[in-house]
């Protein structure tokens, strides 16, 4: 029999149907931030990113750290291992630890609140595993996005009535697009899933550009783990954490004073280094975390100028003579193979995208223009470039080629931060 759920949804959008309300930013942590008085009790908060603009990783970070200003930890689960970072919270910008075991166990003495972000295709059985109150949709504002995140909704709430268990809450948080519109398809979703599904889904927040981000402590460890793996590491680590005073929270034991060292004593010449500790930041948005305390991936490196053009400074690419309308900045280039390659600073990285789709759109023209481009369909290379390597690691394995350029006494040498292979989600 045919769902004819779809049908009504469609129907929303010319209907009468009364928009629900919002409840802002308090939606997406009120229920979780119940359960956090219990001792070791990790607050788990999938991330599930629907259709944005431009890429979806950067607005993945974006968005956890303003849901949450404390000191945070992302996880992201990838097809070849895990991608993790700390939020709004001071450290170096990679990380030492060994392994993931053993980054957790750093992390959960200072992270008031665990984003994971679920690989592609598994975010479904992610949410369920990982027993969470709520998960938030990250979604563009437009009719396209928001259809897309009411049918994800309803597959989780399918999904969990199947199973015989309670949905989660489901806030969206709506990217790109100003409060206005954000509150209108936010309340889009909401009215369709009320209606059909019974399920409300509440506004976490309306985020229109990508702003400076805290980030520190990162690493890829290549390690594939599942969901419910995961779920029992992060509350062992805020366990065994908890259980030495050294989590958020904690009762701490009472100070024991030390008996003082006469001057004679000597100690020892090799002393064990100390273990490397997330010191938290002041709690505060993330915004105004002041950049002198915090290390700003995107702080930017000054190397005294830039170049006049990237493709002439990447071995193998020839300059392409177009330009994009509207996105002037973002260069093309081509290789022996025939692709096309888009180039622009990481800052002008919001132009790499819409110049993509403008390229993709006219590609019969442009091999009209430059016959050497190869046939249909067109290959096209995404690349941000960057003077600061640290500028580069929220970038990595989000389908884009990383190039670093270096001033040298000769001019500009340039170093490839990934490849092909290594670029992969």
């Amino acid at each position: 029999m045919i769902d004819d759920r779809f049908d009504r949804l469609a129907s929303l959008f010319l209907g009468d149907h009364e928009p629900t309300s919002t409840g802002g930013m308090e939606a997406v942590i009120s229920r979780a931030a119940s359960s956090a008085s219990r001792e070791g009790a990790a607050v788990i908060t999938p991330l599930v990113p629907g259709n944005l603009p431009v890429l979806a990783h950067p607005w993945i970070w974006h968005v956890a750290a303003r849901l949450d200003a404390r000191p945070s930890a992302l996880i992201r689960m990838a097809g070849d291992g895990v991608q993790v970072a700390m939020l709004n919270a001071t450290g170096v910008a990679e990380s030492a630890c060994g392994d993931l075991a053993a980054w957790l166990l750093q992390a959960a003495t200072v992270a008031r609140r665990w984003f994971v972000v679920p690989r592609s295709g598994g975010e479904i059985d992610t949410v369920s595993a990982l027993e969470a109150d709520e998960a938030v949709v990250v979604s563009g504002g437009d009719e396209a996005a928001t259809v897309a995140a009411y049918q994800w909704v309803r597959r989780l709430v399918e999904s969990a009535k199947n199973a015989g268990r309670s949905a989660p809450l489901t806030p969206i948080a709506i990217v790109g697009c100003e409060e206005g519109a954000a509150k209108d398809a936010a309340a889009t979703v909401s009215t369709a899933s009320q209606a059909f599904l019974q399920q409300p889904v509440p506004l976490a927040g309306a985020f229109p550009r990508l702003e400076r981000t805290a980030v520190s402590e990162q690493r890829f460890y290549g390690e594939v783990v599942q969901p419910a793996e995961l779920l029992a590491a992060i509350r062992t680590a805020g366990a065994a954490a908890w259980a030495r005073g050294a989590a958020p929270g904690a009762p701490q034991p009472t100070p024991v004073m030390p008996r003082p060292v006469a001057p004679s004593v000597v100690r020892p010449a090799t002393m064990p280094p100390a273990a490397p500790v997330f010191a938290e930041a002041t709690p505060s948005v993330a915004a105004s975390v002041p950049a002198s305390v915090v290390p700003m991936i995107s702080a930017p490196l000054v190397v005294g100028g830039l170049p006049d053009a990237i493709a002439p400074c990447i071995p193998g690419l020839w300059p392409v003579a177009i330009r994009c309308p509207g996105h002037p900045q973002v260069e093309f280039a081509t290789d022996e193979s025939g692709r096309l390659h888009l180039l622009a600073w990481i800052d002008q990285a919001a132009s790499l995208r819409p110049a993509r789709a403008w390229a993709q759109r006219h590609a019969a023209i442009l091999r009209a223009g430059f016959p050497g481009l190869a046939a249909d369909p067109l290959p096209l290379v995404e690349r941000l470039v960057s003077t600061d390597a640290i500028r580069a690691i929220e970038w990595h394995h989000t389908g884009v080629r990383l190039d670093l350029l270096v001033r040298a006494a000769a001019g500009w040498t340039y170093v490839p931060l990934n490849d092909e292979r290594s670029m992969q989600p």
